[in-house]
């Protein structure tokens, strides 16, 4: 089953119904009112794994900032919404061009105490299967902050530094280690 869902983030309160006849997001747009529409794909095989990865403060605000792509260059989109029944916050992470979602972190802001940073990134969800390739709970964390750490600049300092080519050189679709050799 295909799910799709959408935001609709409107940046002017009213529209005419000539205007809605002719949505568009470009600078022909007929008036100064905008609406920007993103639509975000839902994971179709899901899996989440608890993180407990202490992050600090500037990186929380870095995420939750997040990154709306400007052009077909910026490949990803990072967005967060707040889960304030929960007190966590959700950092997605989806592909600009598909609006497929890859990646969401839920996020528990500090308690505000002075003892260093107290955020956490408490979980990752992540889709599983990118294209039949199967991706592992460690091959989703390096990916996503791979892709965080180039967009956003984040430093995740109680991580080690990898290397951009982990983004894709996936073990699962090492096939000469699946050869027999000859």
């Amino acid at each position: 089953m295909f799910m799709l869902q959408y935001v609709a983030i409107v940046l002017a309160p009213v529209l005419t119904s000539e205007q809605n006849l002719f949505l568009q997001h470009s600078e022909a747009f007929p008036c100064s009112r905008k609406v920007e529409i993103t639509y975000i794909h839902a994971m179709q095989e899901p899996a989440t794994a608890p993180w407990g990865l202490s992050i600090s403060d500037a990186d929380f605000e870095k995420l939750k900032a997040g990154f709306e792509p400007q052009d077909q260059d910026d490949k990803w989109r990072v967005s967060a919404t707040d889960q304030s029944q929960s007190g966590t916050i959700s950092i997605h992470v989806s592909r600009s061009g598909t609006g497929k979602e890859f990646y969401v972190l839920v996020v528990k802001p500090g308690d505000g105490g002075n003892s260093g940073s107290s955020v956490k990134i408490e979980a990752i969800t992540w889709e599983t299967n990118k294209g039949g390739i199967r991706i592992s709970e460690e091959q989703a964390k390096k990916e996503v902050v791979i892709i965080t750490r180039g967009l956003l600049e984040c430093g995740f300092a109680a991580l080690p530094e990898y290397d951009i080519d982990d983004m894709w050189n996936h073990p699962a679709a090492d096939l000469s280690a699946k050869l027999p050799s000859s």
